[in-house]
């Protein structure tokens, strides 16, 4: 070998090692580097161990760990593991990728659980992230309740999002943002929480910005106004076990075509999947395999099963600027079917309830509060009844709002789950301060109306509103006829928490009985019911009757909540609400009645030409016997003397 030849080969051994203090390993995707890494700690996982990712969470992850892709938005319900997951990030934008980061959590307080329950966990835990961290367990200047300084340069900051100070002057690679919903729309008049965090982002060469949380209220929700900015909306689509149908994991309901779906309360713990297509019943044991072989489809047709590959029509697209991924409890392993149509269950009567099961378990957002109603769509659903009261309707109630020149009356129907027929609405013109109006009422409510069994119905209960300048006339009406049920009742505070139906009391005027009723539990119970799409429980259907016209609509949704001075009211948004509020009496007059359904519902058997007046809610009479003799008390019969 001449000299020239080993110079040459000298130098080349020296360039080498001094190029390898810049050599970097190609990157793994993130969900790789997780499996092979991560480790969930016991302060904050129920089965400390080594990370698996879930099959519905890796195109999450990678996605997240894409640098095509900008900004990643996890739209999401509880138990899918977005804490987990931004977790995972943390550690391997630190260990693997060297980025700096921040994170913004709704206030201080989060920030500060955040670190201890899950920041410091992980860097005592994973071995990479250890391995940086020679601070770790010490009191050292790179080791605070808000910041990470790692041996590699890399940073962590851990702040409350409430708060403007928290956005300015840090520079990071990667930002992200935990529970975006609980964020101000406006930290302290200076703007959005996420334009104020991303321009942290700015000056980076792979800026990346994460939001997630569970969803919150529609038109109002942070997480969901930057989402529908997206590029790309992707949802989990699953193939059925038994046709390889692929469909998107949707609730139902008892009562639904498909969907989450159980046979009756006693085996709820049993519920099951009807598959969309071919209506093929799908246990929940099939569920692991389902998402091992499932993909994200976008509302475009782009798929992805892995979050680094995105196709249409079967060629390489590139990867979206923008995505946003939909997630519920029915994916996760975390928890059941049966349970979450147990959830359903206990929520379906309480509004509170009903939105956090709406927003925590099906991840979408509550439309309760400062919503309005398309009064065109509930007219559009109008229905023919096979009689005056169909089959199921099993108990009437009546309501009666009184006005300076008319009475309207309401009489509706209610069957098992209070599912809601409206039968009539009648009005009734005159001078309420006359005795002729109050006769013609006592007229309408002694009606009787046919059932589609072939009985005939009396009103059970009958609501009649006091509240305004005809009180005197209301108690005198009511006190004759409280045996017939027929009582006075007066709105109560309209303030969340207050009883749908209060005590009685009789300190009034007239001596009766006046129930003072909770306006806005019942407004938001019926609001949440008009929005049932299928027949069922709490369902509300609509006769084909001149009575109920376009006129009766637009009153049924004249309100809708909105929030004043840090607490939420109805307001009006047209000039009548009569029917609106007679919806609320009649719920009111159901709550006072308090009717065991299903029980009259087996009265209610269809019979052949019922022509007699039958009222479900007397006791059945017993069937006469030949009373005994009785003994005069202190006489006894001793026989005969002879």
């Amino acid at each position: 070998m001449t000299w020239t030849s080993r110079n040459t080969i000298a130098l080349k051994k020296a360039i080498r090692e001094g190029l390898k203090v810049m050599y970097r390993p190609e990157p793994l995707p993130m969900s790789e580097w997780a499996d092979k890494y991560f480790y969930l700690s016991s302060e904050s996982s129920y089965q400390p161990g080594p990370w698996t990712t879930i099959p519905f969470q890796r195109a999450i992850l990678n996605s997240m760990g894409n640098d095509d892709i900008r900004e990643v938005n996890w739209k999401k319900s509880a138990r899918v593991g977005y804490t987990k997951c931004i977790t995972v990030a943390l550690a391997y934008f630190t260990a693997h990728r060297q980025r700096n980061q921040m994170m913004f959590q709704p206030a201080e307080a989060s920030a500060t659980d955040f670190m201890k329950q899950h920041a410091e966990p992980t860097i005592r835990d994973v071995p990479p992230l250890r391995a940086l961290a020679p601070w770790y367990g010490k009191k050292h200047r790179d080791n605070t309740l808000d910041y990470k300084r790692f041996s590699n340069s890399r940073q962590w900051f851990i702040r409350g999002g409430n708060a403007a100070k928290n956005y300015r002057e840090k520079s990071v690679d990667v930002v992200y943002f935990d529970e975006l919903s609980s964020f101000d729309s406006d930290i302290e008049g200076e703007g959005s929480p996420v334009d104020l965090g991303d321009k942290r982002t700015s000056g980076s060469s792979f800026p990346k910005s994460i939001r997630g949380s569970t969803p919150k209220i529609k038109g109002s929700c942070q997480l969901s106004l930057v989402a529908e900015e997206a590029d790309e909306h992707f949802y989990r689509h699953l193939p059925c076990p038994h046709c390889n149908h692929y469909q998107p994991l949707k609730f139902g309901g008892r009562d639904a075509p498909y969907g989450i779906k159980w046979d009756s309360e006693e085996t709820i713990r049993e519920a099951y999947y009807v598959c969309e297509k071919n209506g093929c019943v799908i246990e929940r044991r099939h569920l692991d395999w389902m998402d091992e072989n499932g993909v994200y489809v976008s509302a475009t047709g782009i798929t992805t099963d892995d979050g680094l590959i995105f196709e249409k029509d079967g060629e390489r697209v590139p990867a979206p600027r923008s995505v946003c991924w939909y997630t519920w409890a029915a994916y996760s392993p975390m928890t059941t079917w049966g349970e979450i149509a147990h959830e359903f269950i206990r929520a379906r009567k309480k509004p509170d309830r009903l939105k956090t099961f709406v927003n925590t378990t099906l991840g979408e957002e509550w439309e309760g509060e400062g919503e309005t109603i398309d009064e065109g769509e509930l007219y559009a659903r109008r229905e023919y009844y096979k009689a005056e009261v169909p089959q199921d309707a099993v108990v009437l109630t009546a309501a009666v709002d009184v006005q300076d020149d008319r009475l309207e009356i309401g009489v509706e129907g209610w069957g098992v789950g209070e599912e809601n027929w409206k039968i009539a609405y009648t009005i009734l013109r005159g001078d309420p301060g006359r005795k002729e109006l109050w006769d013609r009422l006592d007229e309408v409510l002694s009606e009787r109306f046919q059932h589609e069994s072939g009985a005939r119905l009396q009103i059970a209960c009958t609501a009649i509103d006091s509240g305004g300048h005809y009180a005197e006339q209301v108690y005198r009406f009511c006190k004759p006829r409280e045996v017939r049920r027929v009582y006075a009742i007066k709105g109560a505070s309209s303030g969340a928490g207050t009883p749908l139906v209060g005590r009685p009391s009789k300190s009034n005027k007239g001596g009766v009985n006046l129930f003072p009723i909770g306006t806005y539990a019942a407004k938001e119970i019926i609001y949440a019911r008009l929005r049932h799409k299928v027949p069922g429980t709490g369902y509300v259907h609509f006769p084909v009757k001149e009575d109920f016209d376009a006129e009766y609509f637009a009153q049924l949704t004249a309100e809708k909540l909105v929030k004043v001075k840090l607490k939420h009211v109805w307001k009006a948004i047209r000039k009548r609400n009569e029917a609106l509020d007679i919806s609320v009496y009649n719920l009111a007059a159901l709550q006072i009645l308090n009717p065991k359904l299903k029980l009259l519902a087996a009265k209610l058997a269809p019979v052949e030409q019922v022509e007699e007046t039958v009222n479900l809610l007397e006791p059945e009479q017993p069937t006469p016997t030949k009373p005994k003799k009785r003994r005069r008390k202190g006489v006894r019969k001793i026989g005969s003397i002879r």
